[in-house]
């Protein structure tokens, strides 16, 4: 028999009760000679008993009408004590985490990438005799194009 105590949750479902009873007799024998599978049915054990012997308290008799008026009580409240009560310290912490991390996220990577967020490689700009060749090529291409529509529109005489 393979150890049950690496490999699955059969020693859980024994401590249970939900073992077959040839099984539950065959992790017996094998509980005999392997320590770490005993000690794990003892505590399992323990804990069982320990679930079972657990007796919650008793609910009072008023606890109905308590909760009642309380939440009778919050929806009564102004809707100024209502939204003084939204921003409690305690509802902010998660928002207060996740900033913190972003603003440490985002200096890092300005620290670290300064040259790069002030002027992207490659744009240094566009020279004057640039400027004045792109003009002068798109007025290259407006004549071609008027050359073709002239040369392609058929003669009426």
């Amino acid at each position: 028999m393979n150890c049950p105590y690496k490999s699955d949750e059969t020693l859980l479902d024994y401590t249970a009760g939900r073992l077959s009873p040839d099984k539950a007799a065959t992790l017996d024998l094998h509980m005999q000679t392997c320590r770490d599978c005993a000690a794990l049915r003892f505590e399992q054990t323990a804990v069982w008993g320990a679930l079972d012997a657990w007796e919650p308290a008793p609910v009072s008799t008023d606890f109905n009408r308590r909760l009642w008026q309380r939440i009778d009580a919050a929806d009564a409240a102004p809707w100024y004590q209502r939204l003084a009560d939204s921003f409690r310290f305690g509802n902010w912490k998660p928002a207060f985490a996740l900033t913190a991390a972003m603003l440490v996220i985002a200096a890092g990577f300005v620290l670290d990438h300064p040259r790069e967020l002030r002027q992207p490689a490659g744009a240094e700009g566009v020279s004057t005799t640039e400027a004045e060749q792109v003009e002068q090529t798109l007025e290259d291409l407006q004549l071609l194009h008027q050359f073709d529509s002239a040369t392609a529109a058929p003669k009426q005489m």
